[in-house]
């Protein structure tokens, strides 16, 4: 029995899940595509691995990560800036520890919902991610790009998007 069928089992008999460190080293790449500019990895796998695997074919992931040492899984469950742009694919366990996969390797994938990119910051609340499909791009592409700033806002533009947050904020729905 691997892993993934293990944490099949202990979602379909718990409550609550907690997850202890034995699973934190569920690590690696699963595929990548570099003419394709695709890459999944495992949620467990720290930035610093993927940015190597892709340095050597001159590629980046696109968007910023405030932290190398972060693995890709938290990264993705926190919600980092752009993240969900980049996203194609993720494979999940749902409450009743079934291992689904929402999305896939191709950027013009769209059927129903993009539970892939719904995921995103959704802090581990709604499934356990497993697996994440990201595009990448050329490095000298990526040199270019910006860190992404949060911009000064007014009072009244933070009180509104506070309203329009309370009523259409996916996370609102599922707390």
């Amino acid at each position: 029995m691997d892993r993934i069928e293990k944490l099949q089992q202990l979602v379909q008999a718990a409550d609550t899940l907690h997850i202890n460190s034995e699973w934190l080293d569920y690590i690696g790449v699963v595929e990548y595509y570099p003419e394709e500019l695709v890459i999944t990895v495992k949620a467990g796998t720290k930035i610093t691995d993927i940015q190597s695997v892709l340095a050597e074919h001159h590629q980046a992931l696109p968007f910023f990560t405030a932290s190398d040492e972060m693995s890709i899984g938290a990264m993705y469950a926190n919600g980092a800036p752009d993240l969900s742009d980049s996203v194609l694919g993720v494979q999940i366990i749902n409450g009743n520890g079934e291992l689904l996969n929402f999305g896939g390797q191709v950027m013009k994938n769209v059927a129903g919902y993009d539970v892939a990119r719904l995921l995103v910051g959704s802090k581990g609340m709604l499934a356990v991610v497993t697996q994440i499909s990201f595009k990448v791009m050329p490095k000298r592409y990526i040199d270019k790009l910006t860190p992404h700033q949060p911009s000064q806002t007014s009072a009244l533009y933070q009180a509104i998007e506070k309203k329009l947050k309370q009523v259409f904020d996916p996370k609102g729905v599922f707390n």
